[in-house]
């Protein structure tokens, strides 16, 4: 999708510049404290800016895979929207509610799964291709977008 070329660009930028998609290393590199908590699996983790430091919280209780996406879309709140006077202290989604969600929702996609293997993949069901890249079948679903 055309309105989506910044965030492509950003992601690009981001791992040709750190030499990574590990989402948990990226917030390293850039400053960002990532704390892991327990909370129900209501609330699955969230971002806050607060005196000008950038905390992503992930639910501790999720299993590793799942973890790791939440911290791929907080870290694309962090990352796009931490200039916005909007907090993220809400419930992680995959379910767009507006356009900051969805924007979260594509940095996370466009990080956590390569070109290359989408590229493999991409004629295959995205229930298989999640499978196959241990990701959730809507970021599949997200990633596809770039290639329509």
């Amino acid at each position: 999708m055309k309105r989506n070329k910044h965030i492509y660009a950003k992601v690009k930028h981001l791992v040709r510049e750190h030499e990574t998609r590990d989402p948990k290393r990226l917030a390293e590199y850039l400053g960002i404290h990532v704390v892991y908590e327990s909370y129900s699996l209501y609330t699955k983790g969230y971002f806050i800016k607060t005196l000008r430091n950038k905390f992503i919280v992930v639910n501790r209780v999720l299993g590793e895979d799942e973890r790791k996406i939440v911290l791929a879309h907080e870290l694309g709140h962090a990352i796009l929207h931490s200039s916005k006077p909007v907090y993220f202290i809400r419930e992680y989604t995959l379910f767009p509610v507006g356009t900051y969600e969805e924007e979260a929702n594509i940095f996370a996609a466009e990080l956590l799964i390569e070109d290359t293997d989408m590229e493999e993949l991409k004629h295959l069901p995205t229930s298989y291709i999640a499978a196959a890249l241990s990701v959730n079948e809507n970021l599949v679903k997200y990633k596809l977008l770039k290639f329509l």
